[in-house]
């Protein structure tokens, strides 16, 4: 096992205290689930139908500041209201993105404004010089009438706001410009990046500080607070750091944006780098609050590792989500209409702001083993090879081995040659084998113990068109892995609160043999809650068991307080446990 995969650290809590959360003001820390916390559809002009779709708790909407003001000092505020009106009619919450630099008016060029041309960059090849005290000062203007005019909004209109995200450069990514300037006068120092974001902030809290918007908090794309003596970011990326320090030692920043790759993807190269680094600060595991997270999903269904089969994908992004540590998933509402990933978009919905086990109705595991080139203890380099992503003879010869199980390298160039953003999106199939991965199930509050020596991983398992199969592990009777065992969190059940609670176990009903699901009750240590005869439909099938008399002590077998058992000789394959207080 790489140094990598033993920092992971399973343990994800979460506290939720009774706040009245619309009373509360913009800075103040939100604890308590919020009602509208859940899945978020984007949508152009028409109502969300949350009746079709009740996962749906709200619309994320992208409003333009060129729109809202075409003229200097002139004013159209019809759009936004519209999508207003609908959540309201709807019956859901709203959100939107301010998109201004690029999507400024263009009439500020006319009043003083340099146009900075930029080159190497995507999209839009002009934006307006940030500093310039004319940009600065319409920019600040604007942000004024905006808080005016949404004060002015009927009660309800107002209530239907979830949070807004204040955006300062190119859309609402933390750029100002995307590109180079070709005019070096143009280029924004990291100190000037600070003073005109911090500026900007400060802007929006006080034009907000209305009694009539107390309840509307803001949600910033910012990164964590370096430490002190932590390495110093370079280039574009000081400028970003010194914000985000300014930024947290100034105002509790418990709303924020994570987008690459959480919301887009699952299984990229280099992904567990990016899951150490920001699980601590998600989950709280810091000592701090945990912070609501949202990422949208864009491009990527294209792409072609989506596109081999996009039940499987939608569902199983939707579970890396959760198990990540995202609050907010928004997605197309175009693609939600389709009604074809309904389980996976409920799924990151009921799990959403959840993340300290004490208050949390669920818990869950999504089984599946990870074949991670980089881990040198289970793939030692002498027999495999040197473990470097591009090493395309070590991912054949892992993947060789495991093709039994039904791992398979649909995409060797991208396995070995693309990380990230871009393997999610440029990879032209399917890969079982990577390099720096999350090598683990997926779960909350649940946890399997020792996984590689009780079952084996499967993939591409059962029907294509049901969610379940990309991954799943099984019973193998030849090897005597008969036995899978379960840890649930301790602080999930507490004291004198020990049931009853609903397991929701899903398994493929392939064969006719039978397996049992036991437990630690208080009676017996392994008592047998259910046993199940498998009928050979050849479909996944879910099944859920009420246990009221669970101790959960971990006195089961291995320590454990769950176990599905074997009953005979016929291998059976499982995706789920999920439990329900």
């Amino acid at each position: 096992m790489n140094i990598l995969q033993k920092i992971i650290a399973l343990g994800l809590l979460f506290l939720a205290s009774p706040a009245a959360l619309q009373a509360e003001a913009p800075q103040q820390t939100v604890s308590e689930r919020p009602p509208w916390a859940g899945f978020f559809a984007k949508c152009k002009d028409e109502m969300i139908d949350t009746e079709r779709f009740p996962f749906i708790k709200g619309e994320a909407d992208r409003v333009q500041w060129a729109e809202m003001e075409p003229e200097p000092g002139v004013y159209d505020w019809s759009k936004m209201d519209s999508h207003i009106r609908n959540a309201v009619k709807g019956k859901y919450y709203y959100y939107f993105v301010l998109w201004t630099g690029p999507h400024a008016p263009e009439w500020i060029y006319e009043h003083g404004v340099p146009k900075v041309v930029v080159s190497g960059g995507k999209g839009k090849d002009y934006f307006p010089y940030y500093l310039d005290k004319n940009y600065i000062n319409y920019f600040h203007r604007f942000i004024g009438k905006l808080a005016d005019h949404l004060a002015s909004l009927p009660e309800a209109d107002r209530k239907a706001f979830a949070f807004i995200q204040p955006a300062f450069g190119s859309t609402g990514d933390k750029q100002l410009y995307k590109g180079t300037p070709k005019d070096p006068q143009y280029k924004i120092s990291a100190e000037e990046y600070l003073e005109f974001c911090s500026g900007a902030t400060k802007r929006f809290y006080e034009a907000f500080d209305k009694p009539e918007l107390k309840h509307i908090r803001f949600l910033f794309n910012v990164d964590d607070e370096s430490e002190p003596g932590g390495v110093k970011a370079k280039g574009a990326r000081a400028g970003e750091q010194l914000y985000a320090n300014w930024l947290r030692q100034n105002y509790t920043i418990e709303l924020r944006k994570q987008q690459f790759t959480i919301a887009i993807g699952y299984q990229a190269n280099g992904e567990i780098a990016q899951d150490i680094e920001l699980r601590p600060t998600f989950y709280g595991l810091n000592g701090k609050e945990p912070e609501f997270v949202r990422g949208e999903f864009s491009k990527f269904g294209q792409g072609g590792i989506f596109q081999e089969n996009p039940i499987w994908n939608y569902y199983w992004t939707a579970i890396s989500t959760v198990d990540r540590g995202l609050d907010l998933w928004e997605v197309e509402y175009g693609t939600v209409k389709t009604g074809k990933y309904d389980e996976g978009f409920a799924f990151a919905s009921r799990y959403s702001y959840y993340k300290r086990p004490q208050t949390s109705p669920h818990a869950f595991i999504a089984l599946r083993d990870v074949l991670d080139s980089a881990d040198t203890e289970r793939f030692p380099e002498g027999r495999y090879g040197k473990a470097v992503q591009s090493n395309a003879e070590r991912v054949q010869k892992i993947e060789s081995e495991f093709q039994k199980y039904g791992a398979k390298v649909g995409d060797l160039n991208a396995a070995t040659s693309l990380s990230g953003s871009n393997y999610l999106l440029e990879a032209k199939a399917m890969n079982d084998v990577g390099f720096g991965l999350i090598a683990r199930n997926y779960s909350r509050f649940l946890t399997q113990i020792d996984a590689n020596k009780t079952s084996v991983g499967l993939w591409r398992v059962g029907p294509a068109d049901q969610p379940y199969g990309r991954y799943a592990r099984g019973f193998e009777n030849a090897s005597g892995r008969n036995r899978m065992s379960f840890d649930l969190d301790d602080n999930f059940l507490t004291q004198g609160a020990k049931g009853p609670i609903t397991v929701n176990l899903i398994y493929l009903d392939q064969g006719t043999g039978k397996f049992s699901v036991r437990y630690d009750a208080s009676s017996d240590p392994d008592k047998t809650a259910l046993s199940i005869t498998k009928t050979n439909s050849g479909r996944w099938v879910s099944k859920k068991i009420t246990i009221a008399d669970g101790e959960f002590a971990n006195k089961g077998p291995l320590n454990s307080d769950f176990s599905l058992v074997n009953d005979d000789d016929e291998d059976d394959v499982f995706h789920m446990v999920e439990i329900t207080k």
